[in-house]
């Protein structure tokens, strides 16, 4: 079975809020090359070639949802 860890489901939550590197590394207080890296671990994942492919593949097998994030770290 497919899982990401809790930490890159948050990461794609705001990938799928339009957010870029930088911008989800200055949320989530970490650096933009660790978001980076767990974007590349989700792609992997998922078996998918880009964020707006991973953001379908994970709402479409219900690992996040089509809305807005439940829980946003400020």
């Amino acid at each position: 079975p497919l899982t990401l860890s809790a930490r890159e489901l948050q990461v794609l939550d705001w990938v799928r809020e339009g957010k870029t590197n930088h911008e989800i590394g200055q949320i989530l207080d970490i650096s933009p090359l660790t978001v980076k890296n767990h974007i590349q671990k989700i792609l992997r994942k998922l078996n998918v070639s880009n964020r707006a492919q991973a953001v379908a593949s994970a709402v479409a097998s219900g690992l996040i949802s089509g809305s807005e994030p439940s829980a946003r770290a400020s």
